[in-house]
C-alpha cells in the first residue's frame, strides 16, 4: 500500500470524518427546511353547534388560515442555515486535513522504522562476524579472551537492538492499521521511499504559505461562516419580533344563512418581542468574532512554527545524506575487512562500526523528523502536500 492510498483508505474508514459528514447532512437538512417559502402549516378549525330558539338551527363555522413572513425573516433564516452548513462543510475538510497528516505521518516513521529494523540486523549480522572472527584469531594466538568476551557482549548488545528495532515495527504498523482501520487479520505492506530533503521555506515561500492558510485553512473558513450565521441569526431574531400576518377565509352558516369571509389576524407585539433570542444572538456574534481572532492569530502561529520546524529538520537530514551516508557505509565494510586481516584491533572495530552505525540512525532519526514536519506543514498551511517547497 502506497502513502496515498492510505491516506485515501482513512479517509473513507474514519469515524472522525464520518460523523462530521453526518453533520454535514445534518447541516444540509436544516437548509432545506429553511428554503421552504412557508415555515408553517396552514390552520383549519372548524365549529358546529345547535342554536335554540324560536327555530332550532344548526350553526357550522369553518375557517382556514395561513401564516406569511414579511419582515424579512425567511432571507435572514436562509442565511443563517446556509453559513452554518457552509461551517459544517469546513470543519469536515479540517478533520480530512489532520486525517491525512495523521496517516502520512504514521506511515513514514513505519518506513522509517523498516530501515532501522534492517539496520539493526544488519548490524547484528556484523557482530556475529565479528564474534567468528575473533575466535578464529584466538585460536591462531592473535587475541586475547577479552577480545572474545567483548564480541560476544557486542553480538548479545546487538541482538537487543534488532529485538527494539522489531518491536518499534510493530509498534508503527499497528499505528497506521489503526488509522486505517484495518481488521485483526488484514495484511499490510507499505510501499514507498523516504522523501529526499528538501530546503526550507524562504521568506517570500513562508509568507505565500501564511496567506494560503489564512484563505484556505479550514478552520478559518469555519469561523468566518460561524460568524456569518451568527449576524444572520441576530437579523432573524430582530425580524421575529415583528407581528406574524395570518390570511385565509371562514366559512359559516347562521339561521339558515350562509357567510364567507376573508380573515386576517397578526400578533400584537407588546409583552414578548424576542428579547432573549436577540440578545442571545448578539452574544454569539462576540463568541464569533472572538473565534475567528484567535484562530487567525493560531494559524500564522502554527505555519510559522511548523515552517521553523521543516527548516531545522531538512538541513539536519541533508548533514546526513549523500557523501556522510556513503562513507559510513564504505567504513562499515573496510573495518571490517581490516579486522579479519589483523590489522586492526577489536577496540578499533568497535569505535570506527559504532560511528558509522551512529550516523545511519543519525539519517533515520532525521529522516523521521523531517516527515512529521512536512505533515505538519502540510496540515497548518492548509494546502496539503503539494503545496509544500520541494
Amino acid at each position: 500500500m502506497t502513502e496515498e492510498e492510505a491516506v485515501s483508505r482513512a479517509l473513507q474508514a474514519n469515524a472522525d470524518v464520518r460523523l462530521q459528514h453526518a453533520e454535514v447532512e445534518a447541516a444540509q437538512a436544516r437548509l432545506a427546511q429553511a428554503t421552504l417559502f412557508f415555515q408553517t402549516n396552514p390552520e383549519l378549525s372548524a365549529a358546529v353547534g345547535p342554536r335554540r330558539g324560536t327555530q332550532e338551527t344548526t350553526d357550522v363555522n369553518v375557517q382556514l388560515t395561513q401564516a406569511f413572513e414579511v419582515a424579512g425573516q425567511q432571507g435572514a433564516r436562509d442565511a443563517a442555515a446556509r453559513a452554518s452548513m457552509e461551517a459544517a462543510q469546513a470543519r469536515l475538510s479540517a478533520r480530512r486535513l489532520e486525517v491525512a497528516a495523521a496517516v502520512r505521518e504514521a506511515f513514514g516513521r513505519a518506513l522509517v522504522a523498516e530501515r532501522r529494523l534492517i539496520l539493526s540486523e544488519e548490524a547484528a549480522q556484523l557482530a556475529a562476524q565479528s564474534l567468528t572472527t575473533a575466535q578464529s584469531r584466538l585460536e591462531a594466538g592473535d587475541a586475547t579472551r577479552i577480545e572474545v568476551n567483548a564480541a560476544r557482549i557486542e553480538v548479545g548488545r546487538s541482538q537487543a537492538e534488532a529485538r527494539r528495532a522489531a518491536q518499534g515495527l510493530s509498534v508503527a504498523l499497528a499505528e497506521v492499521r489503526a488509522l486505517l482501520a484495518f481488521s485483526p487479520g488484514e495484511d499490510l505492506r507499505l510501499l514507498g521511499e523516504l522523501p529526499s530533503p528538501a530546503p526550507a521555506p524562504d521568506s517570500a515561500s513562508l509568507e505565500a504559505l501564511v496567506q494560503q492558510a489564512s484563505s484556505r485553512r479550514p478552520e478559518l473558513i469555519a469561523a468566518r461562516k460561524e460568524l456569518e450565521a451568527a449576524r444572520a441569526e441576530r437579523k432573524l431574531a430582530t425580524r421575529a419580533a415583528f407581528p406574524s400576518l395570518r390570511l385565509g377565509a371562514a366559512y359559516s352558516r347562521e339561521e339558515g344563512d350562509q357567510i364567507l369571509q376573508g380573515v386576517l389576524a397578526f400578533d400584537i407585539p407588546v409583552f414578548n418581542r424576542n428579547q432573549a433570542e436577540r440578545g442571545e444572538a448578539a452574544a454569539r456574534i462576540a463568541q464569533a468574532e472572538t473565534a475567528l481572532g484567535t484562530a487567525e492569530r493560531s494559524v500564522r502561529q502554527e505555519v510559522h512554527l511548523a515552517a521553523t520546524r521543516l527548516g531545522a529538520a531538512s538541513a539536519s537530514a541533508a548533514a546526513f545524506a549523500g557523501e556522510v551516508r556513503e562513507a559510513s557505509q564504505e567504513n562499515l565494510q573496510l573495518i571490517n575487512e581490516a579486522y579479519a586481516a589483523g590489522k586492526v584491533d577489536f577496540l578499533e572495530l568497535l569505535l570506527v562500526r559504532q560511528a558509522a552505525l551512529e550516523a545511519r540512525r543519525g539519517y533515520l532519526e532525521a529522516m523521521e523528523e523531517l516527515i512529521s514536519a512536512r505533515a505538519e506543514l502540510a496540515r497548518a498551511s492548509g494546502t496539503g502536500m503539494d503545496g509544500l517547497p520541494r
